[in-house]
């Protein structure tokens, strides 16, 4: 069976996921636009990667969003990325236009997609594409905490020096400064990592997980290939319903005992979208942190622009 996939925003990002879509062999790919010229020149760059690397996927650039139609995915990545000293949140009324006549185009062309949010700050956008898109709230995700989680698990390897493979791992929260790395369910095939590490090793660990999104900027001026790659496994996991266990910004209904807000949980990713969110029993201070990460982003709601 042929997929299709639509990527909007042809940036760095938009452009790397739909190479690793291909390059997985996940699904055909229309890339779109507002720049005609860029969509396209990124699309007959990647066809002519196909002999070499051996997929037999369709890519088309464009800038017309009828083209869209009969996609099973939408992945959204258009809008202006975080910049050096920038915070997502700083980001938040810029993108939400962008986020809002893009999800109207969405919803007059792909009606029956499942849509994944990676356009930042991801938590308050996920939130406005649920919002205006009217979709149920497992057909609309975002990329949420999955990136942070690699993160995480980098950073446990590097530290004990073993495979990051056997490094189990997540995150929960605003994907942000917020963000909550659960210690107690962090483990090495198995065996928790407190009894691998002291706490200070954990300590710095978990600073340098919420950091590493602006490290990496301040370095090069933006993330690519990381969250290029989650994208895929995204795609992967709701096109061939995987039923990955995942955190991901999803609408929240009374869950952890919040409403109305979108924000990072784990949560089984499948052919539906957002098959089920897992509610996992939380420590005192685990909690208090999330609560926190709750209300940053709550905050932000009330600060959002029209």
């Amino acid at each position: 069976m042929t997929f299709m996939i639509t990527i909007i925003g042809a940036g760095k990002v938009g452009s790397s996921a739909a190479f690793n879509i291909l390059r997985y062999r996940i699904s055909d790919v229309v890339l779109i636009d507002i720049f005609e010229n860029l969509a396209k020149g990124e699309a007959l760059d990647m066809m002519q990667s196909a002999p070499a690397i051996e997929f037999d996927g369709k890519i088309k650039g464009t800038n017309d969003f009828s083209e869209m139609a009969g996609s099973e995915l939408v992945i959204l990545t258009a809008g202006e990325a975080r910049k050096p000293g920038m915070t997502r949140i700083d980001l938040m009324n810029k993108n939400a236009k962008i986020v809002k006549s893009v999800v109207e185009e969405i919803v007059r062309y792909a009606p029956e997609c499942k849509l994944m949010v990676v356009t930042n700050p991801v938590d308050i956008m996920t939130y406005i594409a649920y919002k205006e898109s009217g979709f149920e709230r497992n057909r609309v995700f975002g990329m949420g905490n999955i990136l942070d989680t690699l993160r995480f698990r980098s950073y446990i390897a590097t530290e004990l020096n073993v495979s990051r493979e056997d490094v189990r791992a997540l995150v929960i929260g605003e994907h942000g400064d917020s963000m909550v790395p659960l210690v107690e369910y962090a483990s090495v095939s198995g065996i928790p990592i407190t009894h691998l590490l002291t706490k200070e090793q954990i300590d710095k660990i978990v600073n340098m997980t919420i950091s590493s999104g602006s490290d990496v900027i301040k370095l090069k001026g933006s993330t690519t290939y990381a969250p290029a790659v989650v994208i895929a496994i995204m795609a992967d996991a709701v096109l061939r319903g995987r039923n990955r266990v995942m955190s991901v910004s999803t609408y929240l209904q009374g869950e952890y005992g919040f409403s109305d807000v979108s924000i990072g949980v784990p949560v089984i990713l499948g052919k539906s979208g957002v098959e089920k969110i897992l509610e996992l029993e939380l420590s005192s201070e685990t909690r208090q942190r999330f609560e926190k990460s709750v209300l940053t982003l709550k905050e932000a709601l009330g600060k959002l622009g029209g």
